[in-house]
């Protein structure tokens, strides 16, 4: 048996075994566990594919993906490949795209089954977070209950948790984020707000520009930017 069989056997056996110990093991433990064996597979996988890590954006960009079109011309070209040999090039090597084929198949059932899996884990994060939130909210509201009631040493405590929920505020002068003036532009058109919202620029041609914005929507908060006059495109 060669070694990464015996290997693979090896985990094979620790992976059934642990699988029917679920159930004995705190859940924190079982997930733990999940993940050893996740980031084995995931090893094994990337010796077994020799790919050596995960690809550049500069490296997928250079490969051609498996959409819908491609996979019906890929579909297309084995079925001629198969029936018509003699048409082939020289040297071609059909078991090669045979191969190649079957590999494709493979893949794509296993990244159906890991996206299905990671949403399961996506909603599990998701429930125990939410769980997690409220008993923390509980906590706090406990907390700010005390220190209305002046018990002694809940203040600070109350104080510690209620920095979570006070909202900074925007220096003067700072650049309103576009988000924020995406809201007061909705807020103008339905006529929620008074104010007006100004965007300048100067010779658009430019690269970069010289534009200014100033959204005076909400009161005391107007900003200004003046950004550095771009270079000029010939």
């Amino acid at each position: 048996m060669s070694e990464s069989k015996a290997k693979n056997a090896e985990h094979e056996s620790t992976t059934e075994k642990a699988g029917k110990e679920v159930g004995k093991e705190p859940k924190s433990e079982n997930v733990q566990s999940m993940i050893r064996d996740v980031d084995y597979l995931w090893q094994y996988f990337l010796e077994h594919e020799g790919i050596g890590g995960s690809l550049t954006g500069t490296d997928r960009r250079r490969l051609v993906g498996v959409g819908v079109r491609n996979n019906g011309f890929i579909d297309k070209a084995f079925d001629i490949a198969i029936e018509n040999p003699q048409f082939m090039p020289p040297h071609f090597d059909v078991g090669t795209l045979t191969q190649n084929m079957h590999d494709i198949e493979d893949l794509r059932q296993l990244l159906w089954t890991l996206q299905q899996f990671s949403q399961a884990v996506s909603n599990a994060l998701l429930v125990h977070s939410d769980s997690a939130y409220r008993d923390a909210l509980r906590i706090y509201n406990s907390l700010q209950e005390q220190a209305r009631n002046r018990v002694d040493g809940a203040e600070p405590l109350f104080r510690a948790l209620q920095t979570f929920f006070s909202r900074r505020r925007k220096p003067a002068g700072e650049e309103p984020t576009e988000m924020e003036l995406e809201r007061d532009i909705k807020r103008l058109i339905h006529g929620k707000s008074d104010g007006e919202i100004v965007i300048k620029n100067e010779r658009p041609h430019m690269v970069g520009g010289l534009h200014e914005v100033i959204d005076s929507v909400h009161k005391d908060k107007t900003a200004f930017k003046e950004t550095a006059q771009g270079s000029v495109t010939e």
